[in-house]
């Protein structure tokens, strides 16, 4: 397990090098994207906001990889099994999309012939407005506020990679109660915050040019009533680096060690996750199916991702067992060549 960062810094130094690598429970390290010393083509930038209700899920991703700039939108119906996604793709991007140097502060605004996306960060909230008149040919607009105490553990990492240039700044906050509503032609989704959770996935870096990932979480509250949230994933050219496994248990983070997916040959099948110190064991029920692809030769990747039921244990620092039933989240594999 990698050592916990408790002292603020910059992420590199002078010489583009990082200062510290490890794992903290806020995004305290600065990220001074100035001091990156790869080139336009490796440098890989996103925002990925994930929205879950118990029979829908929204999803919105900012991303500049460099090669391609993007801007996705799905809203995906459990009850239904359908799945709807639109929005834009932009060649050679090469880093003109300039997200925000924090995951805690800077917004987000796109305003296309297509679209209209505003991001923005308050000190307690992230608010997700957008337009999509277009949108699966039925048109999509909405506004969710998702509430973050700033008070309540993230799962942040940093990575040092054999290669000097490369790293990866991450930051996983995973529980921020969503409300609001969209609108998809004439039916209504709605997000109420009692059982409705966002997810930030925010990251930074320069990675090898292939590799392979896999990732998983859930957010919600336990039957007793406790605020409970889980990461965990990993990828196996590395897996000590990407360990981004904790558990928040009522705000608190207890990280963890590494954790072993065991991914079926048929997607729909249950997923199997073990520890090799028992203290997160976990099977998830798939209820949808979200497959991608993309294929632009020196730039590609295949997902497998899948949206489900969590339930088995974790187990905290004070061995205190914590049991899961049906905790909604997701899974995900995912092969780059970027």
């Amino acid at each position: 397990m990698s050592k916990e960062i408790t002292e603020p810094s910059d992420l590199f130094d002078e010489n583009g090098m990082l200062v510290q690598d490890g794992w903290i429970r806020k995004p305290i390290i600065r990220y001074n994207r100035e001091k990156v010393i790869a080139g336009w083509s490796r440098l890989k930038e996103w925002d990925n906001y994930q929205i879950l209700h118990p029979d829908h899920t929204f999803g919105v991703t900012v991303a500049d990889v460099g090669y391609m700039g993007l801007v996705s939108f799905e809203l995906l119906d459990f009850k239904k099994k359908e799945v709807n996604k639109g929005g834009l793709t932009r060649f050679f991007t090469k880093g003109k999309f300039n997200l925000p140097l924090s995951s805690e502060n800077g917004d987000i605004e796109f305003h296309e012939e297509n679209f209209d996306l505003s991001i923005k960060r308050l000190p307690d909230k992230r608010i997700i407005s957008f337009d999509y008149p277009t949108f699966a040919e039925k048109g999509m607009k909405g506004t969710i506020t998702l509430y973050q105490d700033p008070s309540k553990d993230s799962i942040v990492k940093v990575n040092r990679y054999k290669k000097k240039k490369q790293f990866y700044y991450s930051d996983k906050v995973m529980w921020m109660p969503a409300e609001g509503s969209i609108l998809l032609g004439d039916t209504n989704y709605e997000f109420a915050p009692q059982d409705c959770y966002g997810r930030l996935d925010w990251g930074r870096g320069v990675w090898p040019y292939k590799i392979n990932w896999y990732w998983g979480g859930a957010s919600g509250k336990t039957k007793e009533g406790h605020d409970i949230w889980f990461s965990h994933g990993h990828s196996y050219e590395d897996p000590t680096l990407h360990d981004k496994n904790m558990v928040g248990y009522d705000g608190r983070g207890y990280k963890l060690g590494p954790i072993k997916f065991h991914v079926p040959k048929v997607p729909m099948d249950p997923w199997k996750f073990t520890s090799e110190d028992d203290r997160f064991e976990m099977t998830l029920t798939p209820i949808l199916y979200n497959p991608s692809k993309m294929n632009f030769v020196i730039f590609n990747s295949k997902s497998t991702i899948v949206y489900g039921h969590y339930s088995g244990h974790i187990i905290l620092d004070d061995d205190t067992k914590v049991h899961i039933k049906n905790l909604l989240g997701h899974a995900e594999a995912i092969r780059w060549r970027w």
